[in-house]
């Protein structure tokens, strides 16, 4: 039996969670085990199966562990060092979400390297102490948006930087289907789904949606327009353009 534990400070227990909810599908496919707890300040993750999917599962593991560094401390380094004021909160969502996932199989390959089997995965201790070379090429964007900044915040040029980022971004599913049920916003992908937002009529709703929308870069997304807040379907249209189809 392989076994193994990925752990984190309580405050960062959202990286756990989405850790979880990336391996859920593939442990259940070859029924490993996976226990989740909290004990003296940190959330733990306890991963076991077979001996023969050792191999298999690392790599998930690596991926996925990768993959929650890249969107949990890199949009907060992002938010924390680059000085720069944007015209509204949904405008600074997705510019930053969007930064975020910029070379972001750059940021992972150079995370994997330091990642080796063990029996617990500190991610926390990981990041602080052997991932420096990731801060570096985050403040070096920075330094890059803040010197151009004065031409990118004009209104056109910071909309096509968006669009630019976006489009970038490699794509993390072929296909998502947005639909409106019971006031709520769904996005699957055959059965399985990805997110669900409650709707209301401030822009928390469509923060959401665009923010979980930009991880997953899909290569379509498909919006069903019964019911759908008209308000949401423009904006995901404006940003992904030919990538979105409406239908009835």
């Amino acid at each position: 039996m392989f076994e193994m534990t990925i752990s984190t400070c309580k405050a960062r227990s959202k990286d756990i969670s989405y850790i979880i909810n990336s391996l859920r599908p593939s442990i259940k496919a070859i029924k490993g085990i996976m226990v989740c707890e909290e004990f003296d300040g940190r959330v733990k993750l306890a991963i076991a199966v077979e001996e023969s999917k050792k191999d298999y599962v690392l790599s998930l593991i690596y991926d996925a562990v990768s993959e929650a560094i890249v969107r949990g401390y890199k949009e907060e380094f992002l938010k924390k060092n680059l000085k720069i004021k944007l015209g509204g909160k949904v405008a600074s969502v997705t510019f930053f979400k969007a930064l975020a996932m910029f070379d972001k199989q750059g940021d992972k390959q150079l995370i994997k390297k330091q990642l080796l089997p063990c029996e617990e995965l500190y991610i926390d201790s990981l990041y602080n102490f052997r991932l420096w070379e990731l801060e570096k090429r985050w403040k070096e964007i920075c330094t890059l948006v803040e010197e151009n900044a004065s031409y990118l915040l004009a209104s056109n040029s910071f909309f096509d930087l968006v669009k630019f980022l976006i489009f970038s971004c490699d794509t993390e599913t072929s296909e998502v289907a947005l639909s409106f049920n019971g006031n709520k916003i769904v996005a699957k992908s055959g059965e399985k789904e990805f997110f669900s937002v409650q709707y209301k009529s401030d822009e928390s709703a469509k923060i959401k949606v665009l923010g979980e929308l930009i991880g997953l870069a899909p290569a379509k997304i498909v919006v069903y327009e019964n019911k759908f807040p008209q308000d949401i379907i423009e904006t995901i249209s404006s940003l992904f353009e030919s990538r979105v189809s409406v239908r009835k």
